[in-house]
């Protein structure tokens, strides 16, 4: 039994295979294209995307430098507010001293200008955290100068009633 689909007749002879296979070659060469062949609209929309990243990056690099050098500005006003609180720190040391020295009613009038200052410190460690959390502003700056003025106030009237009733 033939299970062949074509007859022997069907089928190219020798020159015929050798006419198609031709045929197929040509079709099928590969053209040389030109060295130097630039796709011009590619290469003006590369050069566009170019510039643009270009100035994308010159723009990050400058909000990183504002950034940068807005936190350097933090320590200066920072350095301010540590010396005051250095220094009013060593004025706390003084009164548990005018206590102890203290008659009876001036050792309570100490006491509450103690209580005082203990509650200016709550306020100016507030103050102080908001800053820290929400940025800084001239008003949150006035108002933390204001509490270590009263601060030091209540110290001085510390000291001069102190040497009143000596």
């Amino acid at each position: 039994m033939n299970t062949s689909i074509y007859s022997p007749s069907d089928l190219p002879d020798p020159d015929e295979k050798q006419e198609m296979w031709n045929q197929i070659s040509e079709s099928v060469e590969v053209k040389q294209t030109p060295v130097l062949s630039l796709h011009w609209r590619s290469f003006w929309i590369g050069n566009a995307a170019a510039i643009l990243i270009g100035f994308a990056l010159v723009g990050l690099f400058n909000t990183g430098k504002a950034l940068i050098n807005d936190d350097k500005t933090v320590p200066v006003n920072d350095q301010m507010y540590q010396t005051l609180t250095s220094a009013t720190d060593q004025l706390k040391d003084i009164t548990p001293l005018l206590i102890e020295q203290a008659s009876g009613p001036r050792k309570m009038s100490i006491e509450s200008t103690a209580m005082a200052i203990e509650e200016i410190d709550r306020l100016i460690n507030e103050i102080r955290d908001d800053m820290l959390i929400n940025g800084v502003t001239p008003i949150k700056q006035h108002n933390l100068k204001r509490l270590y003025a009263t601060k030091l106030d209540f110290y001085k009237d510390l000291l001069l009633k102190e040497d009143n009733e000596s």
